[in-house]
């Protein structure tokens, strides 16, 4: 019976550790933030924490209220925070106005040919000339 009490103690507190290893408070540390700015619930991460794995552990370009639009949810709490890697997001680049339909070049006009004045016909040779 003692050693049943004792497995289930051990378990108990194998579980307990381990649920606390998953958390990762030097991640909120490094960044300046509270574990709840990328957390619901450690070990769920909500939008933020989303994208700052996805994003190899950095919130460059971090957008707040793009990205829990993409999540579909709120903005999260402390949304005023910053975290250290945080960078501004690229602003999008304007689309390119549509380029004006090249006009068709205007065909070349047809060029007359040049008229010839008639040929004047050859003056017959005289006659008996003078000799």
């Amino acid at each position: 019976m003692k050693s049943n009490r004792t497995i289930l103690l051990a378990t108990a507190l194998v579980s307990l550790l381990g649920t606390a290893a998953v958390a990762k408070p030097p991640f909120a540390e490094k960044e300046g933030v509270s574990c709840k700015y990328c957390h619901t619930q450690a070990p769920m991460r909500n939008y933020r924490g989303n994208f700052y794995h996805d994003n190899n552990l950095s919130f460059a370009g971090f957008d707040d209220a793009a990205e829990a639009k993409k999540a579909g949810v709120e903005v999260g709490p402390e949304a005023s925070s910053k975290p250290k890697s945080w960078t501004a997001p690229e602003a999008p680049a304007e689309p390119a106005k549509p380029e004006a339909p090249a006009k068709p070049a205007k065909p070349a006009k047809p060029t007359k040919p040049a008229k010839k004045a008639p040929a004047k016909p050859a003056k017959p040779a005289k006659k008996g000339g003078k000799g």
